[in-house]
């Protein structure tokens, strides 16, 4: 009968202590994407979903406010299983963060990503994530035609001078 009343304390004590934790799906990344955090106490672990339909700049950052330690927050790819936390994520960076922001920026393919917010709060504490995102511009058919077209003409002038001589 005691193992039960134990387990039963254990069981309330965790819960008091337990994290609380948010998962948010912003979509198709916009420009500017941002969210805030809030917790009471103790340990929180949020994620913040997103894809992008083609390759970009992405630049993200936190900043917090209140007691939080520990504050760290990682940048994933969702994996093949289409499923957010799973073995088969792909990490491209893990950040810490304490008051003031420090903007993180990393170039990103098409595809589906996550940003994981993990603290612990030693009172009550929030805390704001930012990302842009930019699409980094592909050169056009038009460009490398000119290119060749520069490149051609530099050769025929070259070959030019050489049967002047």
């Amino acid at each position: 009968m005691k193992l039960k009343s134990i387990a039963a304390a254990s069981v309330v004590a965790l819960t008091a202590l337990s994290s609380h934790a948010a998962d948010t799906d912003w979509g198709q990344h916009d420009l500017l994407e941002s969210a805030l955090g809030l917790t009471a106490g103790g340990v929180f672990f949020d994620t913040f979903s997103f894809s992008l339909g083609a390759q970009s700049d992405v630049a993200s950052s936190v900043t917090s406010l209140g007691a939080i330690g520990a504050g760290t927050y990682s940048l994933f790819s969702v994996g093949g299983d289409g499923m957010v936390g799973t073995a088969d994520d792909i990490g491209f960076g893990a950040w810490t963060f304490a008051g003031a922001p420090s903007v993180h920026s990393v170039s990103l393919a098409a595809g589906s990503y996550y940003y994981s917010v993990f603290g612990l709060a030693s009172g009550t504490a929030a805390y704001s994530i930012n990302s842009a995102a930019a699409a980094t511009p592909v050169p056009e058919p038009e460009t490398y035609a000119l290119l060749g077209a520069g490149l051609g003409v530099i050769g025929f002038v070259v070959s030019r001078r050489r049967r002047e001589r």
